[in-house]
């Protein structure tokens, strides 16, 4: 018996093709590829199998974000640690070479330790530097008030990717469009 294919009967062949497309920028030049691929009938599925760089300025972000949360928490480890050994040192040299001390005498040291954590409060930075640090670790989901071009205000559900303190430029990414937005602290408004 032999086997024949009718004319009517289509068949499907699979082509792996590299396909160079001049364009300004990558995210044009996949454009142009998808509107070439679709607007052909014979061509049934496709798949791209690389040279998509879609993404990259919310990997970048996402990246330094780490980075610097790796950072932070280094410098964090190192001064508890060096805050536990000068605790320490002070404790076996003070019960070392202290003796025991009137009841009025310990009670100065108290007041005297208030001031200096008042004052290490303040390099840590204001309440809002401390809240917006939390809102970028802890990555949790905020709602900014922002004040567009027009004058009329914007609600944007986000999550704060980065804050720059020397510039005050805020890095947000808008959860429900999936973007990274960019505001001055003079835009916003409102966090909620």
């Amino acid at each position: 018996m032999k086997e024949t294919i009718s004319n009517e009967e289509e068949i499907g062949f699979l082509f792996n093709v590299d396909i160079l497309i001049k364009s300004r920028s990558n995210a044009l030049a996949l454009q142009s590829l998808l509107e070439f691929i679709n607007k052909e009938e014979q061509i049934a599925d496709f798949r791209i199998q690389s040279g998509i760089e879609l993404g990259k300025i919310i990997e970048v972000t996402l990246q330094s974000k780490k980075d610097s949360f790796a950072f932070l928490h280094k410098e964090r480890k190192k001064s508890q640690s060096n805050a536990r050994q000068k605790n320490s040192s002070l404790n076996q040299a003070t019960a070392s070479t202290v003796p025991v001390k009137p009841q009025k005498e310990i009670e100065t040291p108290d007041s005297q330790k208030a001031p200096s954590t008042e004052a290490s409060n303040t390099t840590n930075g204001n309440s809002f530097d401390v809240w917006i640090d939390t809102l970028i670790k802890e990555n949790r989901l905020t709602r900014i008030v922002v004040n567009n071009k027009n004058g009329r205000h914007q609600s944007i559900p986000c999550r704060i990717l980065n804050f720059d303190r020397d510039t005050s430029i805020v890095s947000v990414y808008h959860v429900d469009e999936k973007q990274v937005y960019t505001f001055r602290t003079n835009e916003i408004d409102e966090f909620l």
